[in-house]
């Protein structure tokens, strides 16, 4: 089953229990014997703390797959190639710990532990900690996809699909009423692609998409530059001739 959250008036536990609640309600009526036995989530507070109240006898698990796609962003300042290494390997670590028969959860304990001090010795320890206190949060709801042979270790491929086309709504969400326009938002988008500059590992490291192209901007602040440049109040005078 996967539920759809809605449109949500904010991200409190509170909205998120509101929201939840219609699902238990319809399911409810569809089946009055209907219980919830488990559910993944990406740990978010809000997420959890809802759940609990309108299920609190069901298993929550975290998603593996969203522990393998979060990894990459605790590993700050390291390049991307060693990153994605270091990815393979927790993949590799979660999968073997899946594969065994038994004492799964005892497995990775033993393995996170090992695979932070990796992390620790090979890119640093600053690293390792951020890690070691990041598995440490995350953790008990990895136990729980693992104690339980039922439980899904990670969302479908429909579901991260959801997931990603409704992110790209949800960033138009503020235009969808009658007062709104797409125009405005979509060229409110094209401003900021190109003007904010490429971060420093690109080709154009530190120049926006305007200047690769071979315009001018007015300062070498990309913010002011939005300002001035969607104010009307800037004039591009014509250029002074060479002779």
């Amino acid at each position: 089953m996967i539920w759809h959250l809605g449109y949500s008036a904010s991200k409190s536990a509170a909205a998120f229990t509101a929201s939840y609640g219609e699902f238990q309600r319809v399911a409810n009526q569809e089946d009055p014997s209907y219980q919830v036995k488990g559910a993944l989530t990406d740990g978010f507070d809000s997420t959890t703390s809802s759940m609990r109240t309108l299920f609190p006898g069901a298993r929550l698990g975290n998603c593996l797959r969203h522990a393998l796609n979060k990894l990459p962003d605790k590993l700050i300042g390291l390049a991307a190639p060693v990153r994605q290494g270091l990815r393979a390997k927790f993949h590799t670590v979660l999968h073997r710990c899946r594969q065994r028969t038994s004492l799964r959860v005892v497995a990775l304990g033993q393995r996170l532990r090992r695979f932070a001090d990796h992390i620790s010795h090979t890119v640093g320890e600053d690293h390792g900690k951020r890690v070691r206190n990041w598995f440490r949060d995350k953790k008990v709801g990895w136990y729980a996809v693992l104690e339980d042979p039922q439980m899904p270790a990670m969302s479908t491929v429909l579901d991260q699909a959801h997931n990603a086309i409704d992110r790209k709504l949800f960033m138009m969400k503020g235009f969808h009423h009658p007062g709104g326009s797409q125009t405005v938002f979509l060229t409110g988008l094209a401003h900021l692609y190109n003007l904010i500059p490429y971060q420093r590992r690109a080709l154009h490291a530190g120049l926006c998409g305007v200047e690769v192209e071979g315009g001018r901007v007015p300062t070498s602040d990309w913010m002011l530059n939005l300002q001035i440049l969607t104010s009307g109040g800037y004039q591009c005078a014509a250029e002074t001739p060479h002779h």
